[in-house]
């Protein structure tokens, strides 16, 4: 549905709360309605509802055909010095909505990748600490993921890329 999301929960409170936001702050009362809080207009259109619907149908399809290029990757990547796959856990099904590589030289892979005209994303450029609003929550010495947001770069993962689109890729890593 473009850019909309979803919040799911078990908490009634918390819905009411989501469902009030959404609606620009607006809350039931016995008289009708009131806006007791900061709200946005979030409310989805039955066009884009439908939309949604039809998209969850297919789910399903594209999570596992992510899957299957991940494992591509991890196949063909696993192994190549100056690069890591993403880690996952045994117990754990990734759907890749991203596929982010950790790489010891950055720039000469976006090179590469520029090159061949490969799409790329550098979704983290800076640690969430790095943002004002989120700076007081600092409070510990957070190097690691300093360094990390400098070396890592997602390549493409979607499920419509074809096998050939896929080798295209690897051989950036590989020639």
């Amino acid at each position: 549905t473009g850019e909309g999301g979803m919040i799911t929960t078990n908490n009634e409170e918390i819905a009411e709360k989501a469902r009030s936001i959404r609606n620009h702050g607006r809350e039931k009362t016995k008289w009708g309605y009131e806006h007791n809080r900061l709200g946005y207009n979030y409310r989805m259109t039955d066009i884009a509802a439908a939309i949604g619907l039809e998209q969850l149908k297919k789910l399903p399809k594209f999570n596992e055909k992510r899957r299957k290029n991940a494992e591509y990757y991890n196949e063909n990547l696993d192994g190549i010095d100056g690069i890591e796959i993403p880690y996952v856990l045994e117990n754990v099904k990734h759907v890749y909505h991203q596929y982010t590589i950790k790489c010891d030289n950055r720039e000469l892979i976006i090179h590469k990748l520029r090159e061949k005209e490969i799409g790329y994303g550098i979704y983290y450029p800076k640690p969430l600490h790095f943002y004002g609003h989120l700076k007081r929550f600092a409070t510990n010495d957070l190097k690691s993921s300093e360094k990390l947001s400098e070396k890592v770069v997602s390549i493409p993962v979607h499920s419509a890329l074809t096998v050939e689109e896929l080798e295209r890729v690897v051989e950036v890593f590989t020639i």
